[in-house]
């Protein structure tokens, strides 16, 4: 699986997208690889009170920030080095792409599918992400003896868990995207060690 994490200039998707993170995982949740890009955007486009709360510097993007289609090359080459899912194509040829997770899903998959389709890409994806968000909240259906935190948000079911992610480092891609990666292992972890007890308790 990639797990990836956006930073963008606003919440339409039709807004620039600043900054992606991305952190590819085997199937036992070892990292492989991980990747992280600031973007260059046009700032008419952004809605400025999203980039205060975004990790953004005019200085740090003027200094890393590269164009749009040279990072989307470069996560797309991420994204075919880890395709895992089989698909067909409407010719009938077989071929795979890779399974997105994010931390609200619907989210981050939306800004993606609007970005590829600005430059006229193919998204080398599933169309189905994966979200940490969602099996969070399957969690707690599941398992009545949990209280539910107060909200969904990544820093909350972060601090629940004994995720780290401190509120300085939060809303920067590659810190959230480790987060969101911690996170569903300890969901994982947590959803095992109550089979574990079931199974136990007959």
């Amino acid at each position: 699986m990639v797990f990836v994490d956006l930073e963008t200039a606003g919440l339409d998707p039709w807004r620039p997208i600043i900054q992606i993170a991305a952190i590819a995982v085997d199937c036992n949740l070892r990292e492989l690889e991980r990747f992280e890009a600031k973007l260059k955007f046009n700032s008419k486009f952004a809605d400025a009170k999203s980039l205060r709360k975004a990790s953004y510097s005019r200085d740090l993007w003027e200094q890393e920030a590269q164009p749009s289609i040279q990072v989307m090359k470069q996560f797309s080459e991420l994204l075919r080095r880890h395709a895992t899912v089989d698909q067909i194509s409407s010719k009938g040829v077989p071929f795979s792409v890779a399974q997105l997770v994010a931390h609200n899903g619907a989210f981050d998959g939306a800004f993606l599918r609007a970005w590829y389709d600005r430059f006229d890409e193919f998204l080398p994806a599933s169309p189905r992400v994966f979200c940490t968000l969602q099996r969070a909240l399957w969690l707690f259906q599941e398992d009545k003896s949990l209280t539910p935190p107060p909200d969904f948000a990544l820093r909350t079911l972060c601090h629940y868990f004994g995720v780290s992610l401190k509120a300085s480092e939060a809303h920067e891609a590659l810190n959230d995207v480790r987060a969101t990666v911690d996170l569903y292992r300890a969901i994982s972890e947590h959803r095992q060690n109550m089979q574990q007890l079931l199974v136990a308790c007959g």
